[in-house]
């Protein structure tokens, strides 16, 4: 039988196997290689080949043998550590590892250990190290425990990451709306890091304030601060600095293109070497803590925004409120004798001034509304709607709103379908009726022709108002915009372009105080139906019957003003000037009319700018005056059309408009307005502007006529083969007078140099050619 020898037992070619091949096993307990028993032999033929780190502990004092797998595991204690007891080289965890070795050595039993912490001295400095691993007996012959399979897996790469990306998370979950400054988002910070005392056991965080050098505003642990001098030098260059006599590391707080915000200080652990994971730890850290000031510092900038805005919010608020009221006290003084003079003396009135009077009052009732109106949109931002409920006939008052607007409907050609059913309910009857007025005002407004219908219905639960027309309809993209304040939809032609666009948002803030909604259907073309529902609770006392009339007066004011002037054929052949006014509201096309008229001038009202081209290439007008703001193409449009038109191009232009400043008539001169003139206007200026520029189209005119004859003449006398017909056609251009007296020049000339008619008639053609003046 061949015996067994090292190179025998340990054929491997890697260095542990040369290394146990060459080691003296007769100077240790186990002795020479070939007085080893069969059961060592076979585990070690076991161990030195597998891949899986392997050791191998044989005899009563553990003696060592290990494959090639498990020499990193050693560290600095490979190569003596090659036949050493256990005892001797774990010295330093030796009580974490025997109770664990003397269970399987004395008793037999298998081990098990996951995740084990274990300080190793095997790099010249005390290690935390993780493991998991086995110690299994290997029985003797005789059943007896003659050695330890230690299976080894060192897990501290991983044991790490996982405690790291947990620090990690949870930095990154701080809520920077719990940090009112760049202060506390570093306490917060730091607090988290205090957690992780192991792998940072040193934190301090500095920041900058205002022009001074970074100051301590949190840390944890023993010894956390810094040299000022060492922290103010990274926060201004924005570099790293180790401070290498206690292991303490300075990172910039870096804060994007702004620079930084400070440091931060870092301790690391005496127990790990500052490897390359290590240190993306800890700039991943200094990241996180940076991220979060950088988020509060700008949380803290827009909430202050935030604050400011939402102080003008209020400020606009109270504006609204207040100047509403102010507008409250002229508005009464104005409704109230226009009123009394309509009402109880109207009959002595001439009828120009009784239908002045009449749209002065429609006026002011139409400023009402826009007061009542801005009045209740500052209530519903200050959520001051404050409901009034009562017993509410809810069907009655919805007919009621609808009467009201029966004759305008039937004045625009318009049906109106009135279908209403339903109970007794509480309700707001002043919101209510708001809701109905404001949303059948806008279903006239902008439907040219057919119906307008209006539906109430209830059921258990609630109560449900339809005003459906066959109007314009609104674009499927700005269907969701048209309950927002002040929105109004571009390129949607109605009656009128006035308003200001807040009748919808209003409805829909009132619908909303009533605990409901409302919503539209809309496809262009072919009309819109708007819907409001709200809650229903029943009521079992009487309802009360609120008058409408006073309420529906301003929207009833409006509608009149939509009014298109009547139709007029163009006149031509009259002497008077013709002003083409374009003026979309009636109240005011009627008052400019009367103005113009006054001053005899025949004028041409139209509302809009499509009527206003059609007339002005029928009749060419004197004079254009036109209002900005026009259902469809507005007034610039118009002006575009006629500065392109050869016919009219000449033809001065006015423009009307309720936008002031100076950027608006920039607009409209730049556009070739000869004249900007903004509402309200004094009487006496706007007709001494048409009259400027009535006077000065009809001097340009007259002038170009006249050079045009002067042309003409000279044309013709140049072409005469008379020379005394010549002479006669200059005298006439450069004296500006007739044949006979051109003739009669010529005559005098010849008698006073007694010198034939003829003779004098050429030398004047000569000179003329010459380029000399005649005498």
């Amino acid at each position: 039988m061949v015996g067994w020898s090292a190179r025998r037992l340990f054929p491997g070619d890697d260095a542990t196997s040369a290394a146990h091949r060459a080691h003296d096993w007769a100077s240790t307990p186990l002795g020479p290689v070939e007085s080893w028993p069969v059961e060592l032999r076979a585990a070690i033929r076991t161990v030195m080949p597998s891949r899986v780190p392997m050791l191998l502990w044989w005899g009563p004092r553990l003696v060592q043998l290990f494959n090639h797998a498990y020499t990193p595991v050693l560290g600095g204690k490979y190569p003596r550590a090659i036949g050493q007891p256990g005892a001797e080289c774990w010295a330093e965890v030796w009580d974490e590892l025997e109770p664990l070795a003397r269970q399987a050595m004395d008793e037999g039993v298998s081990t098990y250990s996951e995740n084990q912490l274990l300080f190793l001295h095997r790099h010249g400095y005390r290690e935390e190290t993780y493991w998991t691993f086995s110690y299994s007996p290997v029985l003797a012959e005789d059943g007896s425990v003659a050695g330890i399979f230690v299976a080894t897996t060192d897990v501290t790469a991983r044991v790490l990451g996982e405690r790291r990306l947990e620090t990690l998370r949870q930095l990154g979950t701080l809520s920077i709306a719990e940090a009112d400054t760049a202060a506390d988002a570093c306490r917060a910070a730091v607090k988290v890091l205090a957690g992780s005392a192991v792998d940072l056991p040193r934190v301090a965080a500095y920041l900058r304030t205002g022009e001074e050098g970074p100051v301590l505003v949190a840390s944890t642990g023993v010894g956390a601060d810094a040299p000022a001098a060492v922290v103010g030098r990274v926060s201004a260059t924005g570099r790293a600095e180790m401070l290498g006599r206690d292991k303490t590391l300075v990172l910039p707080l870096t804060a994007g293109a702004r620079g930084t915000h400070g440091a931060l200080v870092v301790g690391l652990s005496p127990f790990r070497s500052f490897d390359q994971p290590y240190a993306s730890f800890v700039d991943l850290v200094t990241a996180g803590v940076a991220t979060a000031v950088d988020d509060t510092v700008a949380y803290e900038a827009e909430r202050a925004r935030a604050t400011a805005l939402a102080e003008l919010d209020a400020a606009k608020t109270r504006f609204f409120q207040n100047i509403s009221h102010e507008f409250r006290t002229p508005l009464t003084l104005l409704l109230a004798p226009l009123s009394t003079l309509l009402e109880d003396h109207a009959e002595v009135l001439p009828p120009d001034q009784r239908e002045a009077v009449s749209a002065a009052h429609r006026a002011a009732l139409r400023l009402r509304r826009l007061v009542d109106t801005l009045l209740d949109v500052a209530r519903a931002e200050a959520d001051h709607l404050h409901l009034r409920p009562e017993p509410t006939d809810v069907a009655a008052l919805t007919a009621d709103c609808a009467a009201m607007f029966r004759a305008t409907a039937e004045g625009f050609g318009l049906e109106l379908v009135v279908d209403v059913s339903g109970g007794t309910v509480w309700l707001d009857q002043e919101m209510w009726a708001r809701i109905v007025l404001n949303l059948l005002s806008n279903a006239v407004k902008f439907t040219p022709e057919g119906t307008v219908a209006v539906t109430v219905r209830t059921t258990e639960d609630s109560c449900v108002l339809t005003v459906a027309d066959t109007g314009v309809g609104i674009p499927e993209a700005e269907q969701g915009r048209v309950f927002e304040r002040f929105h109004q939809v571009d390129g949607v032609t109605g009656r009128s372009r006035e308003g200001v666009g807040i009748g919808l948002s209003l409805v829909a803030d009132l619908a909303a105080a009533l605990g409901g909604t409302v919503s539209v259907r809309s496809t262009p073309g072919r009309g819109s139906t708007f819907t409001v529902t709200v809650p229903k609770s029943g009521a079992e006392a009487a309802a009360r019957r609120m008058t409408v009339d006073d309420l529906a007066a301003s929207f009833l004011g409006e509608t009149r003003q939509w009014a298109p002037p009547a139709a007029a054929e163009p006149e031509a052949g009259s002497a008077q000037r013709r002003v083409l006014l374009v003026e979309d509201n009636a109240d005011m096309r009627d008052y400019l009319t009367r103005l113009l008229s006054a001053q005899h001038w025949r004028v041409d009202g139209v509302g809009d700018a499509e009527t206003a081209l059609e007339h002005a290439r029928a009749v060419r007008p004197d004079l254009v005056l036109s209002d900005v703001m026009l259902p469809g193409r507005d007034g610039l449009a118009l002006l575009g059309e006629l500065r392109s038109d050869p016919v009219l191009a000449r033809v001065p232009v006015v423009l009307l408009t309720a936008r002031a400043g100076t950027g608006s008539a920039i607009e409209g001169l730049r556009n070739g307005a000869d004249d900007y003139v903004v509402k309200p206007f004094h009487p006496a200026e706007l007709i001494a502007r048409a009259r400027v520029h009535l006077e000065l189209s009809s001097f340009r005119e007259a002038l170009l006529a006249e050079g045009e004859r002067e042309a003409s003449t000279l044309r013709e006398a140049l072409a005469s083969r008379s020379t005394t017909s010549q002479a006669v056609g200059i005298l006439m251009a450069l004296h500006r007078c007739d044949a006979d007296a051109a003739f009669k020049r010529i005559t005098a000339m010849s008698q006073r140099r007694n010198v034939k008619v003829r003779d004098i008639a050429a030398e004047l053609v000569a000179r003329f050619v010459a380029g000399l003046p005649g005498r």
